[in-house]
């Protein structure tokens, strides 16, 4: 069934939609999702409402079908209620730890070197392959090389604590959000660390390195926390998952070009922030 004759069917919707999911009726946002583990994102979206709370907005709530069925067949619909949005709020309420039992930074470099190797893999396929295409295997053997960077970071931590964790909070799942009501989506979240989720703000210019440094003067991080920060910072995690997913289009892999020039800065900046308050290991072609 394809999704409009879904929406027609069990919510009574009669409207087109695209790739994004997005769609407006009767001047209201609506998101449609499929969701792989419903009871996964019933739990995400619990301390997502909580979150919504303390930030004294709604955000998204879930659409009930006319079975009073809270998914249907896999899907999610969610309904966007726009509302005063405070950046100030929402990065001090995201900054709020969870009493989750903590994610060990051997268990994230485990994960990532997975992610490199299959990165590493998909090779193969475009040099074998009939549409042999030189840009994006450059674009892959360049973002394998920042994942081994942002391994030797997490390396540097095992050195000094090869027990070292992480605590765990609800963080964005990727950067480079241009709205609001992206920004606020439930399904952008998951469980991971805080830093997780101030490198995907960092990297979307949600903040800038000055709101950065405050968050780092206000809030308390531990060691692990801000040499994680870096590490995180170098890790293309987004480019992994697009690679891994099959979405590199022409559009994608021109973003991808693009942000290979303009993160060079942001690792500059990021290093001379961190490194005020811990010793971080030094990168040749960033500490030049």
């Amino acid at each position: 069934m394809q999704v409009q004759e879904l929406l027609k069917m069990y919510y009574h919707i009669d409207c087109s939609l695209d790739s994004t999911g997005y769609f407006y009726v009767g001047g209201q946002l609506y998101y449609l999702s499929l969701v792989q583990e419903p009871q996964d994102f019933l739990n995400r979206y619990h301390y997502y409402r909580y979150l919504m709370h303390q930030c004294g907005m709604k955000g998204y709530e879930i659409v009930r079908n006319i079975y009073q069925e809270l998914f249907t067949q896999g899907y999610v619909l969610l309904l966007y209620q726009k509302d005063h949005f405070s950046l100030k709020q929402y990065i001090h309420q995201t900054m709020m730890i969870y009493r989750f039992p903590k994610l060990k930074v051997q268990q994230i470099k485990e994960q990532w070197i997975c992610k490199i190797d299959q990165a590493r893999e998909k090779v193969k396929d475009y040099a074998y392959s009939f549409k042999h295409d030189q840009d994006i295997i450059s674009l892959i053997y360049y973002y394998c090389g920042l994942g081994e960077n942002s391994i030797n970071i997490l390396n540097y931590i095992l050195q000094i604590d090869k027990q070292a964790s992480l605590p765990v909070s609800l963080s964005l799942t990727q950067p480079f959000f241009e709205y609001v009501y992206e920004l606020l989506n439930p399904c952008c979240y998951i469980f991971s660390t805080r830093m997780r989720h101030l490198s995907c703000l960092v990297s979307s210019q949600i903040i800038t390195y000055v709101q950065l440094q405050n968050i780092l003067e206000t809030h308390y991080f531990d060691v692990y926390e801000i040499i994680y920060l870096y590490a995180r910072m170098l890790y293309p995690s987004y480019f992994f998952e697009c690679l891994l997913q099959d979405l590199l289009d022409e559009k994608k892999v021109a973003f991808f070009y693009q942000q290979m020039k303009q993160n060079q800065d942001m690792y500059v900046q990021m290093f001379r922030i961190l490194s005020f308050y811990v010793t971080l290991p030094k990168i040749s072609w960033i500490n030049c």
